[in-house]
């Protein structure tokens, strides 16, 4: 088995823009993958400039990078290709009427490869409806949600089903900081005519990734509020990524916060553990190997609540298989595993009540305090429930943490323990949280 020289070279591109390094990473776009074997990745460039240039400025940060997602060192080689179109170390930025769809889309993020589970339901239903009748459904559709959790798959997938429909639709894919970037340099260069064009005359779908970057940026926000108003009013469809909701993105004029809020706000949330077993089910099979389910459901234990760090450690115990030929057993992905794998919690009242907040949505101030509004009396229950069962702490010590006396604790541990024999819901919780909480 031999790891997907492709699958590597998209989690390289997704770990550099989650590091910050987005304008590295749309340029190594440019480059193919062209094989993974024997410590050496392959890279197919359009010519022996563009070459040069890449090795000149991104050699290393490609080689560190490959070192962190795989554990080994790995050798670059570059092969010339025929491609499209290619950069020169002379123009290392495509002029802006070049960049053309739907070259910039990953053809392996389709709607037939995301994993949909409650947490991100809605938000892929409603990119499939406006894949299915763009600028008629939800138009803007604004999807929301922390790193790494699938966003720019779902926005990916809707381009490539629009395109399986209608090869010959017009898209154009970015993130925001590759829109300001454009922005600039199409004003220092006198081309905002072609800018425009590009944007708003021969664009029929608009998908931008992270556009809580756009904030601050007032001109380039002048810029996008014309264009969104163009699209939309020509009923042309556009989804937007963010990892925050339009009201918390500072900076963001308020007439682009009512332009985001027109349509559908949806959220995608952190995968729980059914998920995160399937997903790794998922892109191993999609990889040609077969992942042990006892290997998957140590992953899914310890890697809680980023997709693409699931991913990577997918791609991590692939590539050190190929490397050293061990069998794919819970040891060996431990020992992989070792420099990613979070650090074993020390089991207190601080860690569970703070686990339990963040999961349940509660500040920990009200977990903590008087209020019994349903929600927040709850979670606080289910807290304690967990301080008893997994710390074996007393009654009184546990109270004290509340600041709430032995009896009341006694009752929301008997209330709980009642509750999880007949509430499937509850089961999938607790045992959700025990394993963000590193209880295996």
């Amino acid at each position: 088995m031999k790891p997907n020289s492709q699958n590597l070279w998209d989690n390289l591109l997704e770990t550099l823009r989650a590091d910050g390094h987005a304008y590295a990473a749309s340029q190594l776009r440019e480059l193919t993958p062209l094989e993974f074997a024997n410590g050496e990745l392959v890279l197919g460039v359009g010519d022996r400039f563009f070459r040069d240039w890449v090795d000149d400025h991104y050699c290393q940060m490609i080689k560190e990078t490959l070192l962190r997602l795989t554990g080994e060192t790995v050798a670059l080689r570059y092969e010339i290709i025929e491609r499209a179109r290619s950069l020169t170390p002379t123009s290392p930025t495509p002029a802006v009427n070049q960049v053309r769809q739907p070259a910039r889309l990953n053809e392996r993020f389709t709607f037939e490869t995301y994993v949909v589970a409650d947490s991100n339901q809605l938000p892929a239903a409603a990119a499939m409806a406006v894949s299915d009748a763009p600028g008629r459904n939800y138009n803007p559709l604004f999807i929301y949600g922390g790193t790494g959790l699938g966003k720019t798959h779902l926005l990916h997938a809707v381009g490539n089903r629009i395109l399986q429909k209608d090869p010959k639709t017009r898209i154009v894919y970015l993130s925001s900081e590759e829109f300001t970037n454009q922005f600039i340099e199409s004003v220092r260069d006198h081309r905002m005519t072609e800018f425009r064009k590009k944007f708003r005359d021969e664009c029929d779908v608009l998908l931008i990734d992270d556009i809580q970057f756009l904030g601050k940026k007032q001109e380039t926000q002048n810029e996008f509020f014309y264009t969104f108003n163009s699209l939309h009013q020509m009923s042309k469809a556009i989804v937007l990524t963010s990892d925050m909701v339009p009201a918390d993105i500072p900076g963001l004029e308020e007439r682009l916060r009512s332009r985001f809020t027109m349509g559908l706000i949806t959220d995608v949330q952190e995968p729980n553990f059914e998920m995160r077993v399937a997903i790794l089910k998922k892109k191993a099979a999609s990889d040609g190997f077969m992942l042990p389910d006892n290997v998957a459901h140590f992953i899914a234990r310890h890697v809680v609540r980023n997709v693409r760090e699931l991913e990577g450690a997918l791609i991590k115990i692939s590539a050190v298989h190929s490397l050293t030929g061990q069998a794919i057993t819970e040891e060996f992905a431990g020992q992989v595993l070792k420099d990613i794998l979070p650090a074993q919690k020390q089991l207190d009242a601080d860690a569970i009540q703070g686990e339990v907040a963040r999961f349940f949505k509660v500040p920990l101030v009200e977990l903590k305090g008087e209020r019994r509004t349903k929600n927040i009396a709850f979670a606080r229950q289910v807290a304690m429930y967990l301080l008893r069962t997994l710390t074996h702490a007393s009654f009184p010590a546990i109270g004290d943490s509340f600041n709430k006396d032995h009896s009341t604790v006694m009752s929301s541990v008997r209330k709980i323990e009642a509750m999880r024999e007949i509430d499937e819901q509850l089961r999938h919780q607790l045992t959700e949280l025990t394993s963000r909480l590193g209880v295996v």
